[in-house]
């Protein structure tokens, strides 16, 4: 089984969970930044994905984030039999809001925006409810509200001694809740709600909890899933063959499309988990995942690159140059500056905070799955090279 073990901020990563967020990020940039394409169908073929798509790459990360940060909760409850709920939400403060308020303060300073638009939405993390000019904050809200409910539940699912078939009832349970009044939400017309309101939008988070639950808690379960490969690929396929042909609405989407798009998802973090194989050592795969370790910063600050990049299509335009020479180019220039200014911005904040927030709030030991025995490393487990050992990852 792939070793999700922690270490320090300036530890080891797992390459392939940093692929899967450079993928995310990848789709959510492309489909924000502005490109001419007017009178070729061809280019316009080729971003038809992320132009139509990449919005499903938020819900990318909430389905990894809810195994990421869900698992440091079933990690420790799978071994000790507890939750710390204090010293999960202090360690997700130092991860989260450094960089956060860091970008507030610039868009104050900066004053693009009037301060009414975004300052105590964001302030208080309703801008998901109440609007921000900042407007791919929304998602962090909804991981923010996530962040303090998952705690509470699984200290009442600790208080009873509850077990990891209790558990994955009462996340499955409360995932169709949301799914059922999302779809009434949608069928009053409510899309801006469905869309972007904690109530509504948390099932995709809690089905990655439920992996996560599998995955430190059952862990025979997950071997088995794992070794499904052919399941698997049908249902990422299944999720390319309902985004391109079988979601044709925005209410088909946000009803039951989140749902579809969290499961698909979830069949992708493991496939990449266990079966990346030699794929980790290709120059893409790499590229991917370099991008992905920096993916939280470009997601704060990638809507810098969209003034730069019409600059860059309106003179490029002024000089007569076809628009197949523009294209390519206006898209080099806006993924340049925001990975630039997600690089610039982890390493001057995020990262100097990480290594604080270990310095006065260890991970503790490293852990092992529950029932697992200390080095037990199935010779027949999927996707592990001979004699690789996976790589780490830090603390989430």
């Amino acid at each position: 089984m792939s070793d999700l073990t922690t270490s320090g901020a300036a530890g080891k990563r797992a390459i392939e969970l940093d692929f899967v967020r450079g993928l995310a990020i990848i789709m959510v940039m492309g489909m924000h930044f502005h490109t001419v394409s007017e009178g070729y169908p061809v280019l316009a073929w080729i971003e038809y994905p992320l132009k139509h798509f990449g919005r499903e790459g938020v819900n990318l990360f909430f389905t990894l984030s809810g195994f990421l940060v869900g698992g440091l909760l079933l990690r420790q409850y799978a071994q000790e039999g507890r939750i710390d709920a204090g010293r999960f939400i202090v360690r997700r403060i130092f991860k989260i809001w450094p960089a956060y308020y860091v970008l507030i303060l610039f868009h104050v300073i900066v004053g693009r925006h009037p301060t009414s638009t975004f300052l105590v939405q964001n302030l208080t993390h309703l801008q998901n409810y109440y609007g921000s000019s900042i407007a791919q904050t929304w998602s962090l809200a909804v991981e923010e509200h996530f962040y303090l409910l998952l705690p509470a539940l699984l200290l009442l699912m600790a208080r009873w001694r509850a077990g990891s078939r209790a558990i994955l009832w009462t996340l499955g349970l409360t995932s169709v809740a949301v799914l059922l009044a999302r779809c009434a939400a949608v069928a009053d017309g409510n899309l801006e709600a469905a869309a972007a309101y904690t109530q509504y939008r948390i099932d995709s988070l809690l089905i990655g909890v439920m992996l996560a639950c599998v995955y430190w808690m059952r862990p025979q379960s997950y071997r088995a899933l794992a070794r499904q490969r052919g399941v698997l690929v049908a249902l990422v396929v299944g999720l390319v063959v309902w985004l391109g042909w079988l979601q044709p609405t925005l209410q088909m989407e946000e009803s039951i499309g989140y749902t579809v798009q969290a499961i698909g998802f979830g069949a992708l973090i493991v496939l990449v988990l266990e079966y990346s194989g030699e794929l980790r050592r290709t120059v893409l795969y790499r590229a991917i995942a370099w991008i992905g370790v920096y993916s939280y910063g470009i997601y704060l600050w990638h809507s810098v690159a969209l003034a730069p990049g019409d600059l860059f299509i309106r003179k490029a335009m002024q000089t007569g140059l076809p628009v197949p020479v523009v294209w390519a180019p206006a898209l080099g220039v806006q993924f340049a500056i925001a990975i630039a200014a997600g690089y610039v911005t982890t390493r001057a904040v995020e990262f100097p905070f990480l290594r604080l927030r270990e310095a006065l709030f260890p991970a503790g030991a490293r852990a092992q799955p529950a029932e697992a025995l200390p080095n037990e490393r199935p010779a027949d487990h999927p996707g592990e090279l001979p004699g690789e050992r996976p790589a780490e990852r830090p603390a989430a």
